[in-house]
């Protein structure tokens, strides 16, 4: 959010940033220019609410930051472009091809890049092996996401998240994620590959950029395979020492440590308002600082409740993520 603050002032737009929660303990809401209340994302009402927001306030471009709602943004993006508001996603197909692990394996493949072995659960207990890694077939932030050595974890595993996973041989080494900008045009116009070193629940804690020319080619390879997706998105691969770039998931949105790749000099938001606004988009390739290390740490937002305390979450008893 502040680094959209700062592009709209250096491209001197006037708007306001508005951001949307199920929440009012909203820390965002606090960053914001306004706040708004919706429903949570599985639920029917939330793109009716969603569309409210972006007719009451004219909303010009909207950004999905989670997984929650990026099939149904896809979906129903042409009924937001109707009253004038964009929505940074691609097609539903794309979407959905992102978001299925198999499905972005076998794009993986065809796109010529090497690819980490994927199986069934099914196929793989027909052949079992150890260590493998197991995640959920549409997962998000890291959840249902393990490695696993032997038969009895690989029960409780399924006991605990079902059996809609797929089972990955188990890749050790170096994993990156590159940012990227794809432009509606389809062509790829920025590639920032950081190492993450440190992960939390899913999110880096601790990344350093890398200007590796085999992770900027093979991102950029497999970024032009992905036909009607645009905007910002991020790919992530592992690599075992000298060994070929091996790609395994791809995020139609935001990475969540997308802001080491901001703070580098590749300005994203500048990028995507800039294309909004069919102003020449200056990204080029390669455009970033070397070695910048992101070390993240909890920040804390202080504000004076001043409503019944009961509408906060976790009042009636705490929540633990």
């Amino acid at each position: 959010m502040q680094a959209f603050a700062s592009a709209m002032k250096e491209l001197d737009v006037s708007g306001k940033l508005v951001a949307t929660d199920i929440t009012p303990a909203s820390p965002a809401f606090q960053k914001a220019d306004a706040g708004v209340l919706v429903p949570p994302a599985r639920r029917a009402e939330y793109l009716p609410a969603l569309k409210e927001v972006a007719q009451k306030y004219h909303i010009g471009l909207l950004i999905p930051l989670t997984d929650l709602d990026l099939r149904s943004l896809a979906r129903h993006r042409d009924e937001f472009a109707e009253f004038g508001c964009t929505v940074m996603i691609g097609s539903e197909d794309a979407v959905t091809l992102c978001r299925d692990k198999a499905k972005t394996n076998e794009l993986i493949g065809k796109a010529g890049l090497a690819t980490i072995n994927t199986f069934t659960l099914a196929e793989f207990r027909a052949k079992p092996f150890y260590p493998c890694f197991v995640k959920p077939i549409s997962g998000s932030a890291g959840i249902g996401s393990a490695i696993i050595r032997n038969d009895r974890q690989l029960h409780a595993h399924v006991n605990t998240y079902g059996q809609l996973l797929i089972v990955q041989e188990y890749v050790p080494g170096q994993e990156y994620t590159m940012d990227v900008y794809r432009s509606r045009d389809g062509k790829v116009r920025c590639v920032v590959p950081r190492q993450r070193l440190l992960v939390r629940s899913g999110e880096v804690e601790k990344g350093i950029t890398v200007k590796d020319p085999e992770l900027i080619r093979t991102a950029t390879i497999l970024a032009t395979q992905l036909e009607n997706l645009w905007g910002v998105f991020c790919c992530q691969c592992r690599r075992s020492g000298s060994g070929p770039v091996r790609f395994f998931e791809i995020n139609p949105r935001f990475g969540g440590g997308s802001p080491l790749a901001i703070a580098a000099g590749a300005n994203l938001p500048l990028y995507l308002l800039q294309e909004v606004l069919a102003l020449p988009i200056t990204a080029e390739i390669g455009h970033f600082t070397d070695r910048l290390l992101m070390l993240r740490y909890d920040d804390a937002v202080y504000v004076q409740v001043t409503e019944s305390l009961e509408a906060l979450p976790g009042f009636d008893a705490p929540r633990f993520h």
